[in-house]
């Protein structure tokens, strides 16, 4: 009888023989998951700052054209910084396309109407600005600013 007992008891520790490969396979793919998800939430950082740079930069250039608004001739506003209109207008279309990445695909469209139908009363512009980051969708700022002398 004690020699049936033997054979048995050696039996048992070849079968728990693969847990241990097991657990550490198991454990690998864990830590690989989780590099995974660090690598994309750091590819999503770094898009989340590309974003915000070109948002920033496209307040910057709507802000800018506004500010040589308030400089212009009021008389000529519409005639030289609405959509198409004039130099002004095509000096800052070309600078957008150069400082905002697929902005060349749709131009920015710059509204000039006298406020309350009375040129007197100031001008408002609306300013939209389009760009397209590479692999993702198009983007756009829009401004509204009422343009006066005083």
């Amino acid at each position: 009888m004690k020699m049936s007992a033997r054979p048995h008891a050696r039996n048992a520790p070849a079968r728990q023989r693969g847990s241990f490969l097991l657990e550490a396979l198991i454990a690998s793919l864990i830590v690989a998951f989780g590099i995974l998800g660090l690598v994309g939430l750091q590819a999503r950082a770094i898009q989340n700052v590309d974003d915000a740079q070109y948002r920033s930069e496209a307040a910057f250039l709507a802000n800018d054209l506004i500010g040589r608004m308030w400089t212009w001739d009021q008389t000529a506003l519409q005639a030289d910084f609405a959509t198409g209109a004039g130099t002004p207008y095509t000096d800052f279309r070309t600078l957008v396309r150069r400082r905002l990445p697929g902005a060349a695909l749709k131009d920015p469209t710059v509204t000039v109407a006298p406020r309350f139908g009375d040129p007197s009363m100031g001008y408002e512009v609306v300013i939209t600005i389009f760009w397209n980051p590479p692999g993702d969708v198009e983007h756009n700022y829009l401004t509204a600013a009422t343009v006066k002398l005083n």
